[in-house]
């Protein structure tokens, strides 16, 4: 009867067809482009995918995200505020000299965005811009790789194109500090500059030792510019004039390294990037320019803006710092780490708590915004995460177990052992009773890990594990191996923990790498190849198969499954890499049928997806390189 109940159930499973999916995702860690500040509480980044963070004014200065609706390899690359509206610039990484750009205006704050205005040609037919600014009087100007240089004077709503020089430079950056006056730099490989005054542009001799392209721009007074190129020298033009004055390299750092960003706040006094660092200076006019290093925290910063006292850089992994006392003092507000495990517990309103090889992060606003309680320790390696409160939670690493009740302080525990090749297969039952599967032994503790956990006999050497969450009586537990699937089942009496393990009828031809089960206990693996399995109900010894996205792709081509979550039953989430892209597949009918979706990856780089936290079946987060916001919609 078990023998025809199976192969009934692998014959639906062979037949699943490919269904539309229900499901929205959106990716909250991207590449933010640019950044700008209207005042020290008005601040607005631009980046991939047309994603915006911006100031809310809040008390604590939480930004906030909205979206230009873009898709890869479409992105924000210029952004220009002032305190009545701003403007953003579209272009793409792929085909920047050739790209269309429109521009984008939005009059409260970011929040929300007009259609985009599409720039009109210019004499060498170039349509492409990267550089946004507007000067006092509000009129703006937009400057492009291919030589472009257009001009609106009603606030973004239409452009007209700039008669060029006659040999056109390569611009990525616009300043414009005085009304009518604006100064553009750029180029790569190439240096290029010129002076922009009302509708004439005038090109402009850099000075000598310059090259590998113009990076930086900005003005500390309206007569006065700066621009840093990719060698490490730092150079400032007499607008007036025309004329650059020698350039100069940045002390306190080694020859050729460059500042790739810089802002101006006020005469004399700049910020730059470079690296982990900011450059800083209150005397610019000191014949070293009175640079100083500052310590930022991260090495993800591209963008930068200031105004008055306070800076935001921003750049990858959608980071946002920000920089008292012109960049003295910088302290994280948003930054994605990499993480392995997550958990979103419904009951926590928003709350998820992640972990990963190097970092514990905290989101209050359901995976899009994140803080990092701790960042940059070696040897963390978290593999699982249990929370019973808002900031209550215990963190299974490989080599070491800690806890916490407010996500501040963190007390380390007892690992399941003390050997440096630690365990990677690691789950909680409960918030108390967890496990750990090393090749050999299982590792249990019944006091979330308070005293060393008992060792039980393991027949293989698990990949994964995955308990039926709150059941302990009996606990079960599904362990991936490299082969197959095998069963455990945990009783406890007079003091004594006993495992029974099974190896289960499930045999996959390729690898496995995770296991998720529901509240219900029906669970799903998955691995290599697009190998699915899937258990006949809550029927833990017998499984079905699947290959995604169908079994007649060659072996070498189809996806890498690294992940799996099942925040009901019958209804999952599988998250893998398909050659360049992300891939998430999901069900509601425990793989009768599926959708299958690809999330491309951006500049040659797949998102990698790790795990799944779930606050409903309609709700989840998926993290890894970056966080991935998905609500479904039946």
């Amino acid at each position: 009867m078990l023998l025809v109940i199976a192969l009934a159930a692998a014959a639906s499973a062979a037949s699943a067809k490919e269904v539309p999916s229900q499901w929205t995702w959106t990716d909250y860690g991207p590449a933010l482009r640019d950044v700008s500040c209207a005042s020290p509480k008005d601040c607005v980044a631009v980046g991939q995918r047309g994603m915006v963070l911006r100031s809310t004014g809040s008390a604590d200065k939480t930004p906030a995200w909205s979206r230009v609706p873009l898709e890869y390899p479409t992105e924000l690359d210029g952004v220009a505020c002032t305190k009545t509206f701003c403007l953003a610039v579209s272009n793409t990484r792929l085909t920047q000299a050739t790209f269309t750009s429109e521009v984008f205006r939005s009059t409260d704050g970011g929040a929300t965005w007009s259609d985009g205005v599409a720039l009109p040609a210019a004499a060498n037919k170039s349509r492409s811009a990267l550089g946004l600014d507007c000067d006092p009087a509000g009129t703006c100007y937009a400057v492009g790789p291919g030589g472009g240089v257009w001009r609106s004077g009603d606030q973004g709503r239409s452009w007209e194109a700039l008669a060029q020089p006659e040999a056109p430079g390569a611009y990525s950056r616009v300043a414009c500090p005085a009304a009518g006056v604006c100064v553009a730099v750029g180029g790569e490989g190439a240096v290029s500059s010129a002076v922009i005054e009302g509708t004439s542009v005038t090109a402009v001799k850099l000075p000598a030792g310059v090259g590998k392209g113009m990076l930086g721009l900005a003005c500390d007074s309206a007569t006065r510019c700066t621009a840093t190129d990719g060698l490490g020298h730092f150079m400032s033009i007499e607008i007036a004039k025309k004329s650059w004055g020698p350039a100069k390299l940045f002390p306190r750092l080694p020859k050729k390294t460059a500042v790739t960003a810089l802002s101006c706040p006020r005469a004399d006094t700049c910020v730059g990037l470079v690296g982990g660092l900011a450059m800083r200076t209150t005397s610019l006019s000191a014949a070293d320019g009175g640079w100083h290093r500052r310590p930022t925290g991260s090495l993800n910063l591209v963008g930068l803006s200031c105004a008055g006292d306070e800076c935001v850089a921003i750049g990858k992994a959608a980071a946002w710092y920000a920089g008292a006392e012109s960049g003295f003092d910088w302290r994280r507000v948003n930054e994605v780490a990499k993480f392995d495990a997550i958990q979103c517990p419904a009951a926590f309103d928003g709350t998820c708590v992640a972990g990963g090889e190097k970092d514990i992060g905290v989101s209050r606003s359901e995976g899009k915004l994140w803080a990092e309680p701790l960042s940059g320790v070696t040897g963390l390696n978290i593999k699982s995460v249990e929370c019973s409160g808002f900031s209550k939670c215990l963190f299974l690493g490989k080599t070491l177990t800690l806890f916490t009740d407010d996500l501040i302080e963190f007390k380390e525990r007892h690992p399941t052992i003390t050997d440096p090749r630690g365990t990677d297969a690691l789950t909680c039952v409960t918030k108390q009773v967890c496990v750990g599967i090393n090749e050999g032994v299982v590792y249990t503790t019944f006091n979330g890990a308070v005293t060393p956990w008992s060792q039980n006999a393991f027949p293989d050497k698990a990949t994964s594990v995955a308990c039926v969450h709150n059941r302990l009586s009996p606990v079960e537990c599904v362990a991936t191996t490299r082969e197959f699937l095998i069963l455990g089942t945990m009783t406890r009496a007079d003091g004594k923990v006993r495992w029974n393990w099974r190896y289960t009828d499930a045999d996959p031809p390729l690898g496995l790498e995770a296991v998720g089960c529901s509240p219900g206990g029906q669970c799903t693996a998955a691995g290599a190849g697009g190998e699915l399995l899937t258990s006949n109900g809550t029927d833990l010894m017998h499984w079905s198969e699947l290959t995604l996205p169908n079994a007649t792709e060659p072996v070498a081509t189809r996806p890498l499954l690294k992940s799996v979550a099942c925040p009901a039953d019958g209804e999952c989430l599988v998250g893998g890499v398909h050659g360049a892209d992300a891939v998430i597949a999901s069900t509601t009918d425990n793989w009768a049928d599926f959708s299958y979706e690809k999330i491309q990856g951006i500049e040659g780089a797949a998102p990698t997806i790790t795990a799944f936290g779930c606050e409903s079946a309609d709700k989840c987060v998926a993290v890894g390189s970056t966080s991935l916001v998905g609500e479904r919609k039946p």
